[in-house]
């Protein structure tokens, strides 16, 4: 769905786009329309296999575990691909909510799991 989402709005999107902002929200980093469109989602794909691969190498006691896992990074994945096309577009992007919301995000995840699968920080 996000390459969909890139290739849907290619047409609007600028021929240089930024893909990567400081904590303030400034671009810091700028990539063609063709590269940054196919970029996450192809960073998307290698994560799950990498997700696969780990999980197979060393599956969680509960099955469940590697499922949330999974769709929470490709979720995580696809919002950033998301606020990277809208803020291309033209559109305000909040970066300190953002960074809020991936510091939750990674609380979340990771307290899920190690709840999980029983695993002792001490």
């Amino acid at each position: 769905m996000t390459a969909l989402a890139g290739v849907a709005l290619y047409p609007r999107l600028p021929a240089e786009m930024a893909i990567h902002f400081s904590a303030s929200g400034t671009p810091d980093n700028f990539v063609s329309k063709a590269v940054a469109v196919a970029l996450l989602p192809t960073i998307m794909l290698a994560t799950l296999c990498i997700i696969e691969v780990a999980m197979r190498t060393d599956p969680p006691d509960d099955p469940r575990t590697a499922a949330v896992v999974t769709v929470a990074t490709t979720a995580l994945m696809a919002a950033v691909h998301g606020l990277i096309l809208a803020w291309n577009l033209g559109y305000p992007v909040p970066f300190d909510l953002v960074l809020l919301g991936v510091a939750v995000w990674t609380v979340g995840v990771c307290g899920y799991a190690i709840r999980r699968e029983g695993l002792s920080l001490g």
